[in-house]
């Protein structure tokens, strides 16, 4: 009896501990209202070759506070292995709370940065976001044609993103 006692004890404190720890936020995927959700960048590269991938920040994409140092959040050796470097966008992002459209960053691109981006439109590159272990996908940007009867190309990059988050209870979904 005293064995099983002890046992029960144990299992027990064991439970409480575990279930202290447990509370809102990325980890779990449940969230309180106005609970800060991050948005992680990932990575960059040719739609045509999902395996050649790039850092996010590979390409001159602005940054909304450039002074700071970049987070990562590194998973397991899978995701390494897979190209992931998930890096903190660095956006205010509150669970439940709108955001109003606003201006996040702005800078003026160098003939070197222009070069980039049109590389990587040319080559169709897309990119990798991910909130709460959902991804989101999107292209750098498009070509059209100049004009009507016209062989050339218009290089497009795409300067504005719009991110429609739903929930479900306390989860992003």
């Amino acid at each position: 009896m005293g064995i099983c006692r002890v046992a029960t004890s144990v299992a027990l404190v064991c439970i409480l501990l575990f279930s202290v720890g447990v509370s809102a936020g990325e980890s779990n995927h449940r969230y309180k209202d106005g609970e800060a959700v991050t948005l992680w960048v990932n990575k960059v590269g040719p739609y045509n070759n999902p395996q050649e991938t790039y850092n996010y920040y590979a390409l001159p994409f602005c940054k909304p506070k450039p002074q700071l140092q970049d987070e990562h959040s590194w998973g397991g050796l899978g995701e390494v292995l897979q190209g992931n470097e998930l890096i903190n966008s660095q956006l205010d992002i509150k669970f439940k709370v709108p955001v109003p459209k606003s201006t996040v960053c702005s800078q003026k691109l160098s003939n070197e940065d222009v070069q980039e981006f049109t590389y990587a439109i040319q080559h169709h590159y897309w990119y990798e976001l991910f909130m709460d272990d959902l991804p989101v996908w999107g292209f750098v940007g498009e070509l059209r044609a100049a004009a009507a009867n016209s062989e050339q190309k218009d290089v497009l990059i795409y300067t504005h993103k719009q991110l429609d988050i739903s929930f479900n209870g306390d989860r992003v979904s």
